[in-house]
């Protein structure tokens, strides 16, 4: 069956640690759309982040952000799906990571929330040159319980995230979802959101069946959706984990591995 819906995470996917589009994965979605092919991003950014990329792009369809806990239509900004995490866990999530030192952002309404400004911010911040808004709330864990937010966010060597997910994962058991989006980042959201679900929902909304979905991603939050997708590719940058549960591996994104893709199983393929 000919691929109808072609789900792309961002980071380390379409874009490399430079923030670029490389000009061939351009040209390659460029010309899947023009055959009438739907593509959306699925990224765990916010969808202010996720918007100039979308726009660039020329991305049609609805985007998937927040690791799967919203998605929004980037050219009429109509909100299709999102889902806040249950107020009291977020509290006690926060407390938790603040407890044991660890730097956390909550993010309400596409503004980033943190207790104080340390320097962990600084390597999150290289990723969003958009400008994102950062507000200064001592009492974190108060204003989580008041406005639940859509995602937390902890910052910390490679190491720590590790340990931190495993100890995240056994505190709240399935209560919230957890998962790590780069050696850097571990994530919170509300329970059974993922990438995976998302893009099911919208695949659904649009009438596409399963095996006309193919989804591409590079690390452990893009797992759901690699295996739920019809195909589902990992980039040769991936984790060995997403390596694993691929049904191929395309070249890294460096060498526009994305654009591998779309002309192998989508722009050149004759079954």
């Amino acid at each position: 069956m000919p691929f109808q819906l072609i789900a792309l995470d961002l980071d380390g996917t379409v874009i490399d640690r430079d923030l670029l589009i490389h000009p061939e994965v351009r040209d390659a979605i460029a010309a899947v759309q023009a055959r009438g092919i739907h593509v959306t991003l699925a990224t765990g950014r916010v969808f202010g982040a996720a918007l100039p990329f979308a726009r660039e792009l020329d991305i049609r369809a609805p985007i998937i952000c927040y690791q799967g806990a919203l998605v929004r239509h980037p050219l009429t900004g109509d909100t299709f799906y999102h889902a806040a995490m249950p107020a009291d866990l977020a509290a006690a999530a926060v407390r938790e990571l603040l407890d044991a030192d660890i730097f956390v952002i909550a993010y309400i309404d596409d503004i980033h929330h943190i207790a104080a400004r340390r320097t962990e911010l600084e390597p999150y911040l290289t990723f969003h040159p958009e400008g994102a808004e950062i507000v200064v709330t001592p009492d974190l864990d108060r204003l989580v319980e008041r406005v639940p937010p859509t995602k937390l966010l902890f910052v910390a060597e490679p190491s720590v995230v590790e340990r931190e997910l495993a100890r995240l994962n056994a505190r709240f058991d399935g209560a919230l979802a957890i998962v790590r989006s780069h050696a850097l980042f571990g994530e919170l959201t509300a329970p059974h959101v993922s990438k995976g679900h998302a893009l099911a929902a919208l695949a659904q909304s649009m009438g596409v069946p399963r095996e006309a979905v193919m989804a591409i991603g590079d690390q452990e939050n893009d797992i759901s959706m690699i295996t739920w997708a019809g195909l589902g590719l990992a980039m040769g940058n991936a984790t060995p984990a997403v390596h694993a549960r691929a049904h191929a591996v395309l070249p890294p994104v460096s060498e526009a591995g994305v654009a591998h893709a779309l002309r192998r199983y989508v722009l050149h393929c004759t079954s």
